[in-house]
């Protein structure tokens, strides 16, 4: 039995913790156990429990302190691979998992500051030089997460791609028409939806400027997920009065609401990759999607479409635009599983690369 210890700071309902908790999932459960090490509570922690693993914390006090105690921790729980998803202090992290003597440590860039000035990308040697010394594999979201957080050693970055349960994501027409009666909309009503966290990255503050500015159409704006930016953002909706956008707080069914939606909104400013995308349109969604998301994000299964941020004509344009019937996003759904993101081979490569390091 191969012992992992995936590493991040908290597990609440963001991209990563489902990348973390796909890769458990569909894990060897004969060959590998996975337990998980974090700084705090988190509110989403019992569907990793539901799966077998234990959940550890150690608190940030300072990076002395955290050194010393993730040392001690490290050697008391004995561990085959020590995996971090987290950006900050992910040197500190892989220098302590090989001064404890683990074989596999794993470092893995799961986003882009696209919007971070081209010139400014080599002050990341600097900043990246203690996680290449010390950690022995790179996993990247995709080629431009790896040039962001592993600028020596993108070239030897293993590209993983953001896996999902396809099965799980599957368009269900029956699905969409209850949760269309829940929210309350007709069949005519175009639903447009967002999934993430309220942050400057997911840039909703634009999602409410196309609301606005589209008021008279039959449309409904839907956002997923809660963050620092939320009440901030629920305070413009009710000063502004714009009243065709819902803030639907957090969730743990988002597969419901991708099947009662029309159109996958995704102007966020930068990502690593955005599984969300991935989900949308493993679902058979028309995916909206500013142009600095990695191409990897693209399925190529035809319902994927690039857009400038600062071309708000064609935003609105394509917002308008008729669409899928129920047998198109059937049949996109279908096309979904011939791509590269089915977490079952993601899976199997993860775990065939972590195999090589033990070797």
């Amino acid at each position: 039995m191969i012992n992992i210890l995936f590493e991040y700071p908290q597990l609440n309902c963001g991209g990563t913790e489902m990348v973390m908790y796909n890769l458990i999932k569909f894990f060897d459960p004969e060959q590998f156990h996975v337990d998980l090490l974090v700084r705090k509570k988190g509110d989403n922690e019992q569907i990793f429990r539901d799966i077998g693993c234990s959940i550890f914390v150690v608190p940030f006090v300072n990076k002395k302190q955290y050194l010393r105690d993730l040392t001690s921790f490290l050697q008391v729980h004995k561990y085959g691979v020590v995996h971090t998803h987290m950006h900050n202090d992910m040197g500190l992290v892989m220098k302590c998992a090989e001064s404890v003597g683990v074989p596999v440590r794993v470092a893995h860039s799961h986003n882009a500051r696209v919007d971070v000035p081209r010139i400014m990308w080599p002050l990341n040697i600097i900043r990246s030089w203690q996680t290449e010394n010390h950690a022995n594999l790179f996993f990247a979201c995709s080629h431009i997460a790896a040039e962001w957080l592993f600028p020596r050693y993108r070239k030897v970055a293993h590209v993983i791609y953001n896996g999902i349960d396809l099965d799980a994501f599957r368009f269900d027409p029956q699905i969409r028409k209850q949760k269309r009666e829940e929210l309350g909309v007709s069949d005519k009503t175009k639903v447009i939806i967002n999934v993430g966290r309220c942050t400057n990255q997911k840039n909703h503050s634009f999602i409410l400027d196309r609301a606005k500015e589209l008021k008279n159409e039959d449309m409904l704006f839907i956002i997923i997920g809660e963050g620092p930016l939320f009440e901030q953002l629920n305070r413009r909706i009710e000063d502004e009065h714009i009243s065709n956008v819902r803030m639907m707080g957090k969730s743990f069914n988002v597969f419901q609401w991708l099947c009662a939606a029309d159109v996958f909104f995704f102007p966020s400013v930068y990502e690593g990759l955005g599984i969300v995308a991935i989900e949308a349109q493993a679902c058979g969604l028309r995916v909206l999607s500013t142009n600095t998301i990695p191409v990897e994000a693209d399925m190529q299964i035809g319902c994927f479409e690039w857009i400038e941020l600062a071309d708000i004509k064609r935003w609105n344009d394509l917002l308008k635009q008729v669409t899928y019937s129920e047998e198109k996003r059937l049949e996109l759904s279908s096309k979904a599983f011939e791509s590269h993101y089915n977490i079952r081979v993601v899976a199997k490569e993860v775990e065939q690369l972590y195999k090589s390091k033990l070797c």
